[in-house]
């Protein structure tokens, strides 16, 4: 693998002669696997030689490294560039977990963001993400809510790592509570509270605290149906997907998941965590997996086509089995919902379309004003958009304003007086 990343024969036999060409070739090839290319593998190896020749210059083989080491070559580095990038030590991290694993050793502090919390806090987090899992039953979706507001809680309540679950009060909750609400709407702060209550309930049960806190979560009230749906038309739907460039792999990849959005109303969730075995494809069915249910809808003609160029000529080689993968490495599937809603706003960017909500949700509302637009039930978008409930599609009635204006019959200028 170094051979085909370096030109030089001199570079080549110092890296083959040194005790690390192993571990050198092992992040390399780990690097290529993810779908990198050899320059990018390149660059990232200038600080793994750097790291290489100090150890060679200090008579350090892979089994006498310690910790000690490596902040003394952290600190070497620093004196001789003023500037080290976040790229560069990641490189090195991951090269030292290499390492770690190959010969044993405890080398690297597994450090967790600011937004992770200590190891103490995040190992609480990961035992209620079991409980909601297994016990609760929750979707991912709401999972992944509840511990991001859970960890978040416990980070405000614990800033010092000193995690005392005990410790906890109900004015902690309230304090925790009231400081999101200077930065987060109505909806945001009933969802934590949602997830704050669950989690007392949780240590209340364990015998955790003594008391059950769960009562010390305000209740948030949102009136239902008060806003109004923002929803673009399918004229500018078209446009939308006319701006992908087709003859681009990316453009491939927009126009398959833009359409998608567009016919079924996907979920960004449901388009993130469809996989190739849900195309049922000689029998035009589609398997959509969200909610806790599975839905067949069939698969339509200009859909299948979309979905077959991509995954023939433009989806990258992966072992993951979902159908979207990321366009640059590492060749993985997306993590997030909002990758999806990235690829929506670019689009609109695009077409010079700012309707005032952007993002995967405003293509799910367009579907729902069209259908109801073309003189179609409630009861065929709560189908289509796959609601648990019929209460929830009532909510998809509300229209723009200027629709609104066409409603309203005319003032009558003249009067007729009754006998």
């Amino acid at each position: 693998m170094i051979e085909a990343i370096y030109s030089s024969q001199n570079l080549i036999n110092e890296i083959q002669r040194s005790p690390f060409s192993k571990l050198v070739e092992t992040f390399a090839i780990e690097h290529f696997n993810e779908g990198y290319s050899l320059p990018t593998i390149k660059t990232k190896l200038i600080i793994v030689l750097k790291f290489v020749r100090w150890s060679a210059y200090n008579s350090i083989t892979p089994q006498k490294l310690k910790k000690s080491h490596i902040e003394n070559f952290k600190t070497e580095l620093s004196e001789q560039s003023k500037q080290i990038k976040n790229g560069t030590r990641l490189s090195l991290y991951r090269f030292l977990c290499i390492v770690e694993k190959i010969h044993q050793l405890k080398l690297v502090d597994k450090k967790l963001s600011r937004s992770n919390g200590c190891e103490k806090i995040q190992t609480k987090v990961q035992i209620f993400e079991e409980y909601m899992r297994n016990d609760k039953g929750l979707t991912e979706t709401s999972i992944i809510r509840f511990k991001t507001t859970v960890r978040q809680f416990l980070i405000y309540v614990f800033p010092n790592s000193n995690c005392n679950l005990k410790k906890i009060q109900a004015s902690d909750i309230l304090n925790f509570l009231r400081e999101r609400g200077q930065y987060f709407k109505d909806r945001t702060l009933r969802c934590d509270g949602s997830a704050i209550k669950c989690y007392m309930k949780f240590l209340y049960g364990k015998g955790i605290i003594k008391s059950d806190l769960s009562h010390a979560v305000p209740q948030f009230s949102i009136w239902r149906n008060q806003n109004i749906i923002h929803t673009i038309t399918e004229k500018e739907m078209i446009q939308m997907l006319d701006s992908c460039d087709v003859n681009d792999k990316v453009g491939v990849r927009d126009y398959a998941i833009l359409l998608l959005l567009m016919r079924y109303g996907f979920r960004p969730i449901e388009l993130i965590k469809l996989r190739l075995k849900d195309i049922i494809w000689n029998e035009k069915k589609l398997l959509i997996q969200g909610k806790g249910k599975c839905t067949i809808l069939p698969l339509e003609s200009d859909v299948e086509e979309a979905l077959k160029r991509y995954i023939q000529f433009a989806r990258p080689r992966t072992q993951d089995k979902e159908v979207f993968i990321r366009s640059k490495a590492p060749f993985i599937r997306f993590e997030k919902s909002g990758a999806i809603s990235s690829v929506v706003r670019h689009s609109l960017d695009r077409c010079n379309l700012n309707p005032a909500i952007s993002g995967a949700r405003l293509l799910r509302y367009s579907v729902a004003s069209n259908i109801l637009n073309k003189g179609g039930s409630l009861q065929e978008v709560s189908e289509l958009l796959r609601h648990t409930s019929m209460n929830t599609s009532v909510r998809y009635t509300r229209l723009d304003m200027n629709k609104l204006k066409q409603v309203p019959l005319g003032w009558p200028t003249t009067w007729r007086k009754e006998s």
